[in-house]
């Protein structure tokens, strides 16, 4: 078997591409895991071959020219996976808080809205053309997110990547709906619409009233959706994204008192108090641990 993958870390994806032998297990312990937390989401493409793997105690089949999404509330089983001897598969597993860094256009999420009100898993069928253009971008991701700490727009080039990436399966997405309908749950419609919501107001709104009132449901059957589906409360929700977002911007160089503005946090005391909760060290400490990875 080959395995190419990038190190197991405190991100919001992993990458990871393998090539047969099906005697041997594909995840290392560690990486079943971080895989096992179910907070994440999944993209496998199957570019040769076949593959199958245990999801919420079913066994799936995946063939090739196939691709499997699945989204946190589906249960994989990284120790599952059985491999034809020919097969070779992309996987790519991010998180949510991750999707919310791209640069999209305002509709885009309108258009692709149905994407995050899947049912547990969803298999796509592509053509070769298709299969071959995911691929591609697959072997692109991998080879730059392997790259250092010190190559030259790494996180740049990986953005774009990811945003074409997205795109693509978005196409893909309302390709394969209109050939298999699917009218999905009424809870899931409704994390669908908050997922559209946090990704519009999260700068200005961090209370779970605001978005319950939007939706017409209450705060707490709001949390108890989220909860069930994504494994995570809806307050959990929004402060991940607004944490991810401080990062980002501690990364671009703004100051504390300027990103506590840009968050609409009261003052910047209190947007230290709440990144040290969440991260478990100050915006300061942060940016200082920023400088001295880049040194080294």
């Amino acid at each position: 078997m080959s395995v190419k993958e990038t190190p197991i870390e405190n991100k919001g994806f992993y990458v990871f591409h393998f090539k047969g032998n099906k005697s041997k297990p594909v995840f290392n312990s560690e990486q079943q895991h971080i895989l096992s937390k179910g907070e994440l989401y999944s993209l496998c493409l199957i570019k040769k071959g076949e593959t199958s793997f245990i999801i919420n105690n079913e066994r799936v089949q995946v063939a090739q020219n196939h691709l499997l999404l699945t989204n946190p509330s589906s249960r994989v089983n990284g120790s599952s996976v059985v491999k034809s001897w020919d097969c070779e598969v992309y996987l790519i597993f991010f998180t949510l808080d991750f999707s919310f860094k791209l640069d999209f256009q305002e509709d885009f999420f309108e258009v692709t809205k149905k994407s995050l009100a899947l049912n547990d898993s969803y298999i796509w069928s592509l053509s070769n053309q298709d299969s071959t253009n995911l691929s591609n971008l697959f072997k692109q991701f991998i080879h730059y997110d392997r790259q250092g700490a010190s190559y030259l727009f790494k996180n740049q080039i990986i953005k774009s990547l990811t945003e074409i990436l997205f795109c693509e399966i978005a196409r893909l997405g309302s390709q394969n709906m209109r050939n298999t309908p699917a009218i999905p749950s009424r809870k899931r419609e409704i994390l669908a619409n908050f997922h559209l919501l946090l990704k519009k107001s999260f700068h200005k709104e961090h209370m779970v009233q605001f978005y319950a009132m939007e939706l017409g449901i209450t705060a707490k059957h709001l949390s108890v959706i989220t909860k069930e589906l994504t494994g995570k409360s809806a307050i959990e929700l929004i402060q991940n994204v607004l944490v991810e977002e401080a990062k980002s911007l501690l990364c671009q160089g703004l100051s504390i008192g300027e990103i506590a503005v840009k968050l609409h946090f009261s003052d910047q005391s209190f947007f230290g108090k709440f990144f040290k909760r969440n991260v478990g060290i100050s915006p300061k400490e942060f940016r200082q641990n920023l400088y001295l990875n880049k040194v080294d």
